[in-house]
């Protein structure tokens, strides 16, 4: 228990060090004017499904990802690797884990899976005060990540996925399965991921400017989204709606589920919603001048850091892009 400057607090620990230390941090907070983190320490006995299981209440909550993180945690909760206490699971258990998961999953799907283990682990170290010395997923080796798609998306395969969603790619969707066939469209005009198609409100688009602005994507960064005269055609089909009427009249869930029915339905087994992404890029990069320009369009992180020194103007952009 700490008293200080008239404020009481306190919290229960496993050992004294780990009380000694909140201590130092509670008094640091008082001093400073701050309030005191209320700290629950991870407990003996707990077992790593319980600190997913924690970590999906508290922490993932509050992401943009949360439905997939809280679906992901309930699968991992029913394997029994996750089942141990904490003090017995280590980078053995793990690696078994990842072993038997590369029997049934791809090795991309496997690093996410890791990803989210590993964030949950360093989460409870640092702010759970979780009696795990090393981070597991840091002492075994990932499986290494299958080569990058390379797929391109023609024009055929374009009208046979509206065709399957029953949509004449002239006029305003009107179901959900044609709503689904105009994100896809719009994504390869774009570039911009699913859930940025899905994010936009008519307050984002200005089709004068040619420009959809999208103020939280995957980067966690706004972006303006140039856009072509393609692009600029699909929007005006719409009868433009409020401000913050969202544009895409379908959830995430739904679009997949009609997607790739459409896919199977047409033939295209292999065609994935975000090969879009890729089709747009390659043929951005044939318009654009270089390749900060084609970073500024797509938003892809790796120049993020060059686009703090150089951002081109979208209107400049959408008129490159025809």
């Amino acid at each position: 228990m700490i008293v200080r400057k008239g404020q009481r607090v306190n919290a229960t620990f496993d050992t004294r060090q780990e009380a000694e230390e909140w201590a130092l941090q509670a008094e640091a907070a008082i001093i400073a004017g701050q309030k005191v983190a209320t700290v629950v320490p991870v407990r003996v006995g707990q077992t790593i499904a319980d600190l997913l299981q924690r970590y999906s209440r508290e922490v993932s909550v509050s992401k943009r990802g949360a439905r997939w993180e809280h679906l992901r945690i309930g699968t991992l909760c029913r394997e029994p690797t996750f089942c141990l206490p904490v003090h017995e699971f280590g980078p053995e258990a793990l690696a078994g884990w990842r072993d038997q998961r590369l029997k049934v999953v791809a090795a991309s799907t496997v690093n996410r899976d890791l990803n989210l283990i590993s964030a949950v682990i360093t989460h409870a170290i640092k702010e759970w005060r979780a009696p795990i010395a090393a981070n597991p997923v840091h002492l075994i080796q990932r499986p290494r990540n299958p080569r990058a798609r390379k797929r391109r998306v023609s024009m055929d395969e374009r009208r046979a996925i509206a065709a399957a969603l029953g949509w004449d790619m002239a006029s305003e969707p009107g179901t959900r399965m044609q709503w689904t066939a105009f994100a896809f469209f719009v994504a390869l005009e774009t570039a911009m991921r699913k859930g940025e198609v899905l994010s936009l409100r008519w307050q984002d688009v200005d089709l004068e400017r040619r420009v959809a602005h999208l103020s939280i994507t995957k980067n966690g960064d706004e972006r303006d989204v140039p856009l072509s005269s393609e692009a600029v055609a699909l929007f005006r089909l719409l009868t433009r709606g409020e401000g913050s009427r969202r544009i895409v009249r379908v959830e995430s869930g739904t679009l997949d589920q009609f997607f790739r029915r459409a896919r199977d339905k047409a033939g295209l087994p292999d065609l994935h919603f975000h090969d879009s992404r890729r089709e747009a890029a390659t043929q951005f990069s044939k318009k654009l001048s270089n390749v900060l320009e084609l970073s500024a369009v797509t938003g892809h992180r790796s120049l993020n850091i060059l686009r703090d020194y150089y951002r081109p103007d979208p209107t400049d952009l959408a008129k490159k892009l025809g």
